[in-house]
């Protein structure tokens, strides 16, 4: 029994994005987590492709602070968005959440780089945050681009903030160099191994409070 579920296991980290996808272009694929589980060793997998598309894109920031190796996919996520939209089999663009009451919390998220993985991944983000029971804490170029481009809905009260979160905040309000007119829901907490001080603001529209669009 043992050797059965051993060589079981094998199998499952031996699937590749392209195994699972079956050459699907342009649609985005929800991948079971259990197709997410790394293997050591040297065998192209559907965990170590997704995980290549994030390491990439926090490059500059030393890496994801939830996923710093292949082996910690598929990590605490519920849902693993994913999708291929250019001539190669690979993933080019993903988008992770994790079921947090009262809702689905976008967490992770990146693209490959090119103008067509990073389009795919902003709509995806945007569409996701318009639909209800849906949110993420955001700031920075993806923050800036939700706002700006998109318009998602946003939580604009300290209350309804630390009663999705569950966790203590800094609350701010408008944002402190005057960006964003209208979207003044914006608060400081800790996160990180090194406990640093994040601006972030929460968009989309989580069950059980009020969301707003300006």
């Amino acid at each position: 029994m043992k050797l059965l579920m051993e060589s079981w296991r094998k199998f499952l980290t031996e699937i590749s994005f392209a195994d699972i996808s079956q050459g699907k272009k342009g649609k985005w694929i929800k991948i079971p987590v259990i197709d997410l589980k790394y293997d050591a060793e040297d065998i192209p997998n559907a965990a170590g492709e997704i995980w290549d598309l994030i390491d990439k894109a926090y490059e500059k920031e030393g890496g994801h602070v939830s996923f710093p190796s292949p082996e910690s996919m598929p990590g605490k996520e519920s849902d693993w968005l994913v999708i291929d939209v250019d001539d190669d089999p690979q993933p080019d663009a993903v988008r992770a959440a994790k079921t947090k009451p009262p809702g689905l919390k976008l967490t992770v998220g990146a693209s490959d780089g090119s103008p067509q993985g990073k389009e795919a991944y902003l709509q995806k983000t945007a569409d996701l945050l318009k639909t209800a029971g849906n949110f993420g804490e955001m700031s920075g170029a993806i923050g800036h681009i939700m706002i700006k481009y998109h318009q998602v809905p946003f939580v604009d009260n300290e209350e309804d903030v630390r009663k999705v979160l569950g966790k203590d905040i800094e609350w701010v309000g408008k944002h402190p160099d005057g960006k964003y007119p209208g979207y003044d829901g914006w608060y400081c907490r800790t996160m990180g191994k090194c406990e640093k001080k994040h601006m972030k603001i929460l968009l989309g529209s989580p069950k059980g409070v009020k969301s707003v669009v300006p």
